[in-house]
C-alpha cells in the first residue's frame, strides 16, 4: 500500500524507533549500451526456456565477475542483499548487526561496512565471499559513515551521542573517538559526514548545535563553523574545481558556503521550503539542493553564489545525484514515489519515473548504464518486502524490479573483481 503524504502536517509524527528509519524518512523539522540490451534478451530467453539465468557450468560467482555488485542495506530485517548487476538477481543475503542504515565501500572495493543503528556495531562485508569477514563495536547509534581519501580509515557519526568514531581499515579497530559536542535534548544531534578532497578534514553538519563541525583528521581537533538552523548535510567541491563546502540548512531553508582551507563562512544561498539533499555536480559548477516540503530542487553557482533556478520535482524529494558528467541529476521523491530526472543545461524535467514505494537512495553502476533505486516500502505496519527497481539509464525506463527484504535503504555498487 502506498504512503499518502497528502495530509501530513510539517512536524511529522515519525518518532518512535521501532520500524522506521532513524533520519532518512523521518527527517522531522524542530521548530515551533550494448551490455545492457545483450543482459535484458538474455533474460528474455532464459525465461522462455524456463532455464535459470546463469549457463550450465557457471556458478553465480563466476557470472558474478564479469559486472559489479549492489549491495543494499535492509534496515528491519537485519541484512545485506547482494544483487548482481548483469542479471538483476539476488545472490546473497547476509546476515548482519541489528538494524543496518548505513552503508559505503572500501577504496579498493575489497569490503563494505555497514552501520548497524541499534547494534552499536560495523560490519565488514567481504566483497568477493560475500560474508561477515568481521564485527566492529562502538559506541551506540552509528549512522552516517565515510572512508578517508586515502582509504585509510573509516569515519562514523553517532545519533545522538555527538561523537565520531574513527575505525583502522587494516586493523578494524576504533583508534579514536572524537567529541563534537555535548548530547542535547532527545531528537537532536549530528548528521552527514564528507571529506575535503585532500582529506585534511572531515565535514559534520551538527543540527544540535547549528555548526558545521571540522574535524581535523591529522590531530582530530574540531573547529565548529556557524550555519543556519539545522544543518542536515553537506557536499563538497570536488578535487581541481575550488575549496568550498556547502551544507544545506533545513530550518533555515538556505544553504551555508563555507571556504574548507579558512574555515569560514563565504555566504549564505537561499533555498526552499526544508533544505535537505545536497550534490555539487563533478564539474564543480553547479549545486543542487533538494527542498523536502517544497517539491522543488533549488539550482546555484557555487563560485559566485547566485540561484540558477528551482525546478518543481515530486512529493517530498529527500536526496540527489549527479551522474558522472554533470548532464543529468536525479532526484528521489518519497512522498509520491517517483524519480525525477532534470537536464542540467537547461534545468527542466526530463523524465519522471513512477517506482515502487518509498524510493529514497539511488546508485549507478560503473559503467552508468542502470541506476538503482531502493524504494524502502511502509513505514507502517504491515511491512513488506521492499524492492530496487533498475533504470536503463539510455531511455531512463524501469526494466526490472528485484524484490528484498524489509526496508532496503541505503546502498553501493561495488566491483571487487
Amino acid at each position: 500500500m502506498k504512503r499518502n503524504y497528502a495530509d501530513s502536517p510539517k512536524i511529522p509524527k515519525y518518532r518512535a524507533l521501532r520500524g522506521r528509519l532513524p533520519e532518512g524518512q523521518f527527517g522531522c523539522r524542530i521548530t515551533s549500451g550494448t551490455l545492457r540490451y545483450a543482459a535484458v534478451f538474455v533474460i528474455g530467453i532464459a525465461l522462455l526456456a524456463a532455464l535459470p539465468l546463469a549457463s550450465a557450468g557457471t556458478t553465480k560467482t563466476e557470472s558474478a565477475q564479469t559486472s559489479g555488485r549492489l549491495f543494499v542495506c535492509n534496515t528491519l530485517s537485519d541484512t545485506v542483499s547482494v544483487i548482481d548487476d548483469a542479471s538483476g538477481q539476488v545472490i546473497a543475503t547476509i546476515p548482519v548487526g541489528h538494524r543496518p542504515i548505513r552503508i559505503v565501500a572500501s577504496k579498493d572495493r575489497q569490503k563494505v561496512f555497514t552501520s548497524n543503528w541499534l547494534g552499536a556495531s560495523i560490519s565488514v562485508i567481504d566483497t568477493v565471499n560475500l560474508v561477515v569477514s568481521e564485527t566492529i563495536p562502538v559506541t551506540v547509534k552509528p549512522q552516517e559513515t565515510e572512508v578517508t581519501p586515502d582509504g585509510t580509515r573509516l569515519f562514523v557519526v553517532h545519533h545522538p551521542e555527538q561523537v565520531v568514531s574513527v575505525i583502522d581499515i587494516a586493523t578494524n579497530t576504533v583508534i579514536q573517538v572524537v567529541p563534537i559536542g555535548v548530547p542535547p535534548a532527545g531528537g537532536k544531534t549530528a548528521t552527514d559526514i564528507a571529506f575535503t578532497p585532500n582529506g585534511r578534514y572531515a565535514l559534520v553538519p551538527n543540527y544540535a548545535k547549528n555548526v558545521l563541525d571540522c574535524i581535523d583528521t591529522r590531530t582530530y581537533a574540531v573547529t565548529d563553523i556557524p550555519t543556519g538552523l539545522q544543518p542536515r548535510r553537506v557536499a563538497v567541491m570536488p578535487m581541481g574545481t575550488g575549496h568550498r563546502a556547502f551544507v544545506a540548512n533545513f530550518v533555515s531553508d538556505s544553504v551555508t558556503a563555507v571556504d574548507t582551507r579558512s574555515l569560514a563562512v563565504v555566504g549564505t544561498v537561499p533555498a526552499g521550503d526544508e533544505a535537505r539533499g545536497i550534490a555539487v555536480n563533478p564539474q564543480g559548477n553547479q549545486v543542487g539542493v533538494t527542498n523536502v516540503f517544497g517539491g522543488s530542487i533549488t539550482f546555484f553557482d557555487p563560485n559566485t553564489l547566485t540561484e540558477q533556478s528551482t525546478v518543481q520535482v515530486g512529493h517530498k524529494p529527500w536526496n540527489l545525484i549527479y551522474n558522472r558528467d554533470g548532464s543529468k541529476v536525479i532526484v528521489s521523491n518519497s512522498g509520491n514515489d517517483t524519480i525525477t530526472v532534470i537536464d542540467t543545461a537547461t534545468r527542466k524535467v526530463i523524465k519522471t519515473v513512477d517506482c515502487h514505494n518509498g524510493p529514497f537512495f539511488s546508485v549507478f553502476n560503473d559503467d552508468e548504464t542502470k541506476l538503482y533505486v531502493s524504494c524502502a516500502g511502509p513505514l507502517n505496519p504491515p511491512f513488506n518486502p521492499g524492492f530496487v527497481d533498475i533504470v536503463d539509464t539510455a531511455t531512463y525506463n524501469v526494466i526490472g524490479s528485484t524484490e528484498i527484504q524489509l526496508q532496503p535503504f541505503d546502498e553501493t555498487f561495488v566491483n571487487p573483481f
